[in-house]
């Protein structure tokens, strides 16, 4: 049967513009291998591209009519090569088919031209393919400390990485946009000489387009699911999570509404006002860079804020009145340039950063940092009376390691206060104070390593041998142990320790035991205890079948008492069974020696 296919097809094949086959007879022979329209393309792969090339090279015999068959005449079509621009051509053309059904696009002579749309869609396909086999990103857990905003700070990077993380139809951000239908090509065509429309790229085209239907997206969607409890697990949203069974869009939702809501950024706005009114800086907790700095987030939280719910955002004028109603710093400095932003001085009374950038300039937090690195330490028990040089060097007394911290200049500054009258006064003043609070803040806790330690300086002392003797002597007055108590000298020793004691089978030996010693003594004690208990209830019991039966003799059920030639046990446990060939006063005096 004739290859059926359409001029616009054949001029795709053909043309310099696209695929670039140089013959009529090689497209002919092309389409007699199946390719007779954009749609066949999405069928061939990179090796069914490689054995097509090797099929044209060989001829198709000609066709004889058969009347009779239904079979009509068809010429031959010899056998061509296809050279390696159309290979490569053809092979992105096979791809590009696929991505345009992928997000719902209709493949044609406009957006299948090479030069000015494939080539570029080429090269974005094998980075894509290449993203694909990464190692897929570790997904970002959801944190308690982030209070309120851990799912307003969580998102973003959520989704994040979602389109970097790719399903079985592509990236799984898809899963989670917000518009589940996907635009007409009339509402969102594409971009000029483009393969994608508002979207701007590759993947962002798939996220924005890829329909959510069907089995591919079900599996995606509980791909999804999968990541969503993997970070929300040990937290308060994993219940949201767990409410929703294995729909991973419906459960992001479910957070998003839960915990991320308009009433969550109506409190995180009123909080950021309220830290705007009372955040104060007093120049010695941080740097006026770092206090801008948090001034700054504030507005640009607020900001994000704004995108979700109704917000009265502060002008520059405003933003500036919250920077200068939050220092609460006397440095002469500081009082000056807040003035001279009040009198709206090169505008800073309207501009948040210029009048940010006058202050930064005379922070004194800065100033009276040691050139030697690391933040100075607010220490309550120095005092301050003598103020501060022009150097930013504190005019009082300093420690050794504080001096040597100083520059040349701080150095020259506080030798000079020092001689004069006032430098005098407060200098001793301040050394009397850093004395009394010497020491203050050691830790005095007592532990045992510590009175171990004090205890071995002390029994090296003649003091402490003759106290460890005097006590040696009292505790052993009764082993004949003769300790000279003023010198703390032993003249002479008997026995020590004491020989073993043993009674009823249980030795017992005098002398001092390690903890471990003691309790292994008294587990094997409490055990020969019960054994001498178990004894003499034996004994009792059959004392007690003797009286009350005094011409038989037997055995208890639980072990032999006295045994007779004849003795059997009974069925019950608590029952006694005689026999009367023994004598009942030969069986009396028997127990009666018979040691427990």
């Amino acid at each position: 049967m004739p290859v059926v296919t359409t001029p616009e097809f054949r001029e795709f094949l053909q043309s310099p513009d696209y695929i670039k086959l140089t013959t009529v007879a090689a497209v002919n022979r092309v389409l007699a291998e199946g390719l007779t329209d954009f749609a066949s393309l999405e069928a061939f792969d990179k090796d069914h591209i490689k054995s097509l090339c090797k099929n044209v090279q060989n001829e198709i015999p000609k066709i004889v009519a058969d009347a009779n068959a239904g079979i009509v005449a068809e010429p031959a079509i010899k056998g061509t090569n296809i050279n390696m621009v159309s290979q490569i051509r053809l092979l992105t053309a096979c791809n590009a088919v696929k991505y345009y059904k992928l997000v719902g696009r209709t493949p044609d002579l406009s957006n299948m031209r090479y030069l000015e749309v494939l080539s570029q869609f080429q090269v974005d396909w094998e980075n894509f393919e290449k993203l694909k086999k990464q190692t897929s990103h570790v997904v970002p857990l959801v944190k308690e400390a982030d209070g309120m905003k851990k799912i307003i700070n969580w998102s973003p990077v959520f989704e994040e990485c979602m389109s970097r993380m790719f399903g079985l139809q592509g990236p799984l951000s898809y899963v989670l946009r917000r518009e589940a239908t996907v635009a007409s090509e009339v509402d969102d065509p594409l971009n000029g000489d483009d393969y994608f429309g508002l979207s701007g790229g590759l993947i962002q085209e798939m996220t924005a387009r890829i329909p959510l239907s069907g089995s591919l997206y079900k599996s995606d969607n509980k791909t999804v699911y999968l990541h969503l409890y993997d970070a929300c697990k040990g937290t308060a949203c994993e219940s949201t999570v767990k409410a929703i069974k294995q729909d991973g869009r419906a459960a992001y939702f479910a957070l998003m509404s839960h915990h991320a809501g308009d009433e969550k950024y109506h409190s995180i706005a009123k909080n950021l006002v309220h830290k705007l009114n009372t955040w104060k800086w007093n120049g010695r907790s941080c740097s006026m860079e770092r206090h801008v700095s948090t001034q700054r987030q504030c507005f640009e939280e607020l900001l994000n804020c704004k995108d979700h719910v109704e917000v009265m955002l502060p002008g520059e004028e405003q933003r500036v009145t919250y920077l200068i109603d939050s220092i609460v710093c006397a440095d002469g400095n500081v009082t000056a340039t807040i003035g001279l932003i009040k009198n709206d001085l090169n505008g800073m009374r309207k501009d948040f950063e210029k009048a940010a950038s006058a202050l930064i300039e005379v922070d004194p937090f800065v100033r009276g940092k040691h050139k030697g690195g690391g933040r100075t330490a607010t220490i309550s028990s120095v005092d301050y009376s003598g103020g501060r040089g022009g150097t930013g060097v504190d005019l009082r007394w300093h420690t050794p390691q504080e001096y040597r911290a100083l520059s040349k200049e701080e150095k020259d500054e506080l030798h000079q206060w020092q001689q004069t009258a006032v430098g005098k006064e407060a200098l001793s003043k301040s050394r009397e104070v850093a004395s009394k609070k010497k020491g203050k803040g050691k830790d005095t806790k007592e532990t045992p390593k510590k009175r171990m330690k004090w205890l071995g300086k002390f029994a090296k002392k003649p003091k402490g041998k003759a106290h460890i003797m005097s006590l040696v002597a009292k505790m052993n007055i009764s082993d004949d142990m003769e300790v000279e108590e003023t010198t703390g000298n032993i003249s002479s020793v008997n026995v020590w320790p004491p020989l073993p004691v043993t009674e009823n089978n249980i030795t017992v030996p005098y002398g001092f035991y390690k903890p471990f010693e003691m309790r292994k003594k008294k587990r094997e004690l409490r055990k020969k205890q019960k054994e001498l208990q178990t004894r003499l209830m034996y004994k009792k019991t059959e004392l007690g079948a003797r009286i009350a039966n005094p011409g038989l003799t037997g055995t208890k059920t639980r072990g032999p008492i006295l045994k007779g030639p004849n003795s059997k046990k009974l069925k019950s446990a608590n029952n006694v069974k005689f026999d009367a060939s023994v004598a009942t006063t030969v069986t009396l005096q028997s127990i009666l020696d018979k040691p427990l």
